[in-house]
């Protein structure tokens, strides 16, 4: 049994083929470390908060008809050689949108595939990682966030 909302072919093809191509080359990337670890490292990016970023937050709360208030917003990058760390996250909610590569993703107990243009919405606190891609990289899109009561 699944604890999170999968949404498979989340963007319009001509969005995700500008999102990819944005987020690889139109986004500072820098390195992060993990507080619990001096090995573990990824590429965190932040893009600017302008109406691309918007409009996809705007079509997650539409899509899984949850009232959402975004906390923050970043991309992660991740090569082969980069192991990351299981965490949790702050807020309540996290949408991952997995926008380019491969590199499955580790939600508990759940092992759920990579799929380009894939959408996952689940509860922050629930312990998680992506794995590294076997060659090249992964590029995500994460939304933390806050449900608001109706």
């Amino acid at each position: 049994m699944l604890n999170c909302e999968i949404y498979d072919n989340f963007l319009e093809p001509i969005l995700l083929d500008y999102c990819q191509k944005y987020f690889r080359n139109d986004v500072a990337f820098k390195f992060q470390r993990s507080d619990k670890s001096e090995e573990n490292f990824f590429l965190m990016g932040i893009p600017p908060h302008d109406c691309l970023i918007d409009f996809i937050f705007f079509k997650i709360k539409a899509v899984s008809q949850r009232n959402l208030e975004m906390l923050r917003f970043y991309t992660n990058l991740q090569f082969s050689n980069m192991i990351s760390e299981t965490h949790i996250d702050d807020g309540q909610t996290t949408c991952l949108l997995m926008i380019a590569g491969e590199g499955d993703f580790e939600l508990g107990e759940q092992v759920i595939p990579f799929k380009e243009n894939r959408l996952i919405l689940f509860n922050s606190k629930i312990p998680h990682k992506g794995r590294s891609p076997k060659k090249g990289h992964r590029i995500t899109l994460a939304y933390k966030t806050n449900e608001i009561p109706n």
